[in-house]
C-alpha cells in the first residue's frame, strides 16, 4: 500500500488528534459533562447563562448545550452559581452516590436539575459590602409566685461590626435571681474584642472584660490581652474561629484577697445557621490557665439551639456550664450549670 502525501499528512492528523485524546494531561481535561443520554464529554466548564452552559472542549472549541440536556457536571473550578431560589458563593461540582453535589461556603448542597440553575460565573453575586453588622439580645424570664417566690432575669446581648478587614465585638451579660424576697445571684459582665485580618484567615485579636459577682465572692475582675486567632469558616451558614491570647487578670474578692497574675486564654465561637429560616445551632467556650499556679483554671462554655419564632425573633434553649478550679472560697462551688429558655432577637 502507498500513502500519498496528502493522505500521509491525514493519518498524521489522525494520530495527533487521538494522542490528544489520550494521553492529554488530566489537569487540562479535569472537567466532564454528562448528558442526559449517557455520553460524556472532557473539557473545561466556562459558565452557565441564558439555559445554557458554556463549554471548552480541547478539541471542538466552545460548545453551548442547553440545560435540558445536562445530566451532571464534574468540575473542581470554583463558580458562583444561581438557582431559582438562591445564590450560592465558591462552588464547585461533583458526583456522590449518583446524585449531583455542589460544595459551596453556604454548605454542600444537592442539585435535583441543572434546569433549576440560572446564572453561573465568577462574579455573578453581590460584592461584600464595606460594613456588615449583626448581633443579638437574648432574654430569660422567670416569676414564680405561691408556695415559693422566684423572680430570675437573664439578659445576653452581642453585637458584631465587621469594616473591611477589622472586626469589633462587644458583648454585655447581666444575671438577676431572688427567692422569696432574698437575692440569690447578681452577676454582670461586659466585654470587647478587637481583630485586624492580616490574610483571609489569619488575624491579630486583643481583648478585654470586666465582671462583678457578689454571690461567688468576686467583687471586681478585669483583664486585657493580646494575640492571634484564625477564622476557619465565614460563611452564610457556618461561622468557627479560633483565638490565643496572653492576658494579664486582676481579681479582687469580697473577702479583701487580691489575685492578679498572666493567663493564657483560649477563645473558641462556633455558629451554623441549618437554614435560612433562622435555626441556629451555637457554642462558644473560653479557657483560661493561668501562668503561675497549674491548678488555677477556668472553663466558661455555653451551647444552645435558636428556633425561629417569627421574623427576627427566635426562642432560645440553651446550657451553661461554668467550672472554676480555684475559687475564692473552698465553700464556693466549683461548678455552675444552667438550662436556660428564652427569646433572641438578631438584627
Amino acid at each position: 500500500m502507498i500513502l500519498t502525501n496528502r493522505s500521509f499528512c491525514a493519518a498524521r492528523w489522525n494520530l495527533a488528534l487521538l494522542y490528544l485524546v489520550l494521553f492529554l494531561p488530566a489537569t487540562v481535561l479535569a472537567d466532564r459533562l454528562h448528558f442526559t443520554d449517557g455520553e460524556s464529554i472532557t473539557g473545561a466548564m466556562i459558565g452557565i447563562a441564558d439555559g445554557q452552559v458554556q463549554w471548552q472542549s480541547a478539541i471542538l472549541g466552545d460548545l453551548y448545550i442547553d440545560l435540558h440536556h445536562v445530566q451532571f457536571i464534574q468540575s473542581g473550578d470554583h463558580f458562583d452559581i444561581e438557582t431559582t431560589g438562591e445564590e450560592m458563593s465558591n462552588c464547585w461540582m461533583f458526583l456522590q452516590q449518583g446524585k449531583q453535589h455542589l460544595h459551596c461556603d453556604e454548605g454542600i448542597k444537592r442539585l435535583s436539575d441543572w434546569k433549576l440553575v440560572v446564572a453561573a460565573g465568577e462574579t455573578i453575586t453581590e460584592p461584600q459590602p464595606w460594613l456588615k453588622k449583626k448581633g443579638s439580645v437574648i432574654l430569660a424570664l422567670e416569676d414564680a409566685a405561691g408556695n415559693t417566690d422566684i423572680t430570675r432575669y437573664d439578659l445576653d446581648a452581642r453585637t458584631e461590626l465587621r469594616y473591611l478587614e477589622s472586626r469589633h465585638t462587644i458583648g454585655l451579660r447581666y444575671q438577676d435571681e431572688s427567692s422569696n424576697g432574698d437575692k440569690t445571684r447578681e452577676s454582670w459582665l461586659g466585654s470587647y474584642q478587637y481583630d485586624q485580618f492580616l490574610t483571609e484567615q489569619w488575624f491579630a485579636t486583643g481583648n478585654a472584660f470586666y465582671e462583678e459577682d457578689k454571690f461567688r465572692e468576686l467583687d471586681k475582675r478585669a483583664s486585657a490581652g493580646a494575640g492571634m486567632g484564625y477564622q476557619f469558616l465565614e460563611t452564610a451558614y457556618f461561622d468557627l474561629l479560633g483565638k490565643g491570647t496572653l492576658n494579664y487578670v486582676d481579681e479582687r474578692f469580697t473577702t479583701g484577697v487580691r489575685r492578679a497574675r498572666p493567663a493564657f486564654l483560649w477563645n473558641l465561637d462556633f455558629a451554623w445557621r441549618v437554614n435560612s429560616e433562622g435555626l441556629e445551632v451555637f457554642h462558644r467556650h473560653a479557657l483560661m490557665q493561668s501562668f503561675k499556679q497549674g491548678d488555677d483554671f477556668e472553663i466558661n462554655t455555653i451551647s444552645g439551639v435558636k428556633y425561629p419564632i417569627n421574623g427576627s425573633f427566635s426562642s432560645v434553649i440553651q446550657l451553661e456550664y461554668n467550672y472554676d478550679n480555684l475559687p475564692a472560697e473552698t465553700a464556693i462551688d466549683k461548678v455552675d450549670r444552667k438550662w436556660s429558655v428564652g427569646v433572641n432577637y438578631d438584627w
